[in-house]
């Protein structure tokens, strides 16, 4: 049986999500298809404790409101808490001698802001704005031909069969080339542009440790840190908003590659180690530890980012947003035109495809 649909969006991260909810305002009909078996993409944000507003970012976690008004709209029009990144105390550098120094000043996250419950509570409330129906997990989009309007997926050990007048692809270009078969091909040139794209969050290894107590901030330190030791290069205050336990967000500084070969348990140990030369014996009362490798994740990374850096990458702006003469539209932080590789780009990329459907 072939479901036909106006419009198919393949991706249920921001991006889609957003997209999908405009358009029912709107009382269009539209579908998300997506690979996963949960919304969100790169946004996780696992709860750990009893509030709702106790949720840790293991993917983006900032955000400048005065710099990105498309995010700050739509927190607000969800009714949705923002709270100031804790920057009160002392910074602390490593440096590649293992010699800690402790430094005043203004932090560089002074303007930073979280999202009350982790990013996570933006996804969670688009999809309860959604109908069931229009949401598909665990579906993954193997084949799209444009000519007869014609997507084929799979669910689990189920093939499955779409045709849509539109499609909007809400996926990053590496993900799409590694699992997505175009017939007609797409031209060299646009294969190449892709290829060279970057997945936003693709190197990046975070852990979150979580504390009872906020010992760092009874030393006057704000919980950031600077290391070119490593294996953790940043730390930052994670504590959720509700404070209802607290805790050190962190970066891994080496690569994909070299995390793969000494495994994440070393890594754990190795990072636990760091703590103790930054912090103390307090910092090894940890309570939980969580960890999110994107490197390792299927649905976001390819062979083609494993030797990224964790540095925000450059994106082109430029490139062409929809294929086909308009029946596939481009959308995701990748193609955003100013803000790429932010939540901001991620809208504005969305709006931009909107604005072709119509």
């Amino acid at each position: 049986m072939i479901e036909q649909h106006p419009i198919i969006i393949i991706g249920g991260g921001l991006s889609g999500l957003y997209i999908a909810w405009r358009l029912h305002q709107r009382q269009q009909n539209a579908v998300v298809l997506e690979a996963r078996d949960r919304c969100g993409g790169r946004i996780l944000s696992p709860n750990l404790g009893q509030q709702a507003n106790s949720g840790v970012d293991l993917g983006p976690a900032w955000l400048w409101p005065q710099l990105q008004p498309r995010l700050g709209q739509l927190l607000a029009e969800l009714d949705i808490e923002l709270f100031k990144q804790y920057t009160t105390g002392d910074i602390l550098y490593e440096s590649d001698a293992w010699i800690v120094e402790r430094y005043g000043g203004q932090s560089s996250h002074d303007q930073s802001y979280r999202i009350a419950g982790g990013s996570q509570s933006l996804i969670n409330r688009l999809t309860t704005r959604l109908p069931e129906s229009a949401l598909r997990l665990n579906t993954r989009v193997t084949a799209i031909s444009p000519g007869s309007k014609c997507l084929q997926a799979t669910h689990g050990d189920q093939s499955l069969e779409f045709t849509a007048d539109r499609i909007i692809l809400a996926l990053p270009p590496r993900i799409t080339q590694k699992n997505i078969t175009f017939d007609p091909p797409l031209p060299g040139e646009i294969n190449q542009l892709w290829s060279s794209i970057p997945t936003w969050m693709a190197g990046h290894c975070k852990l979150v440790f979580t504390y009872d107590l906020p010992f760092w901030r009874e030393q006057n330190l704000s919980g950031e840190v600077f290391s070119r030791c490593g294996p953790l290069t940043e730390i930052y205050d994670g504590s959720p908003a509700s404070e209802e336990f607290y805790a050190l967000t962190s970066f891994a500084g080496i690569n994909a590659q070299q995390r793969m070969n000494i495994g994440p348990e070393r890594l754990t140990e190795l990072s636990m180690d760091q703590l103790k030369r930054l912090f103390g014996e307090k910092s090894q009362n940890v309570k939980d530890i969580q960890s999110k490798d994107w490197s390792q994740d299927q649905h976001t990374a390819t062979a083609h980012d494993l030797n990224t850096q964790g540095h925000h990458p450059q994106y082109p702006g430029n490139m062409v947003r929809n294929l086909w003469d308009g029946r596939l539209i481009l959308a995701g932080t990748e193609v955003a035109r100013e803000h790429g590789g932010y939540l901001e780009g991620a809208l504005e990329s969305a709006d931009e495809a909107l604005a072709l459907l119509y």
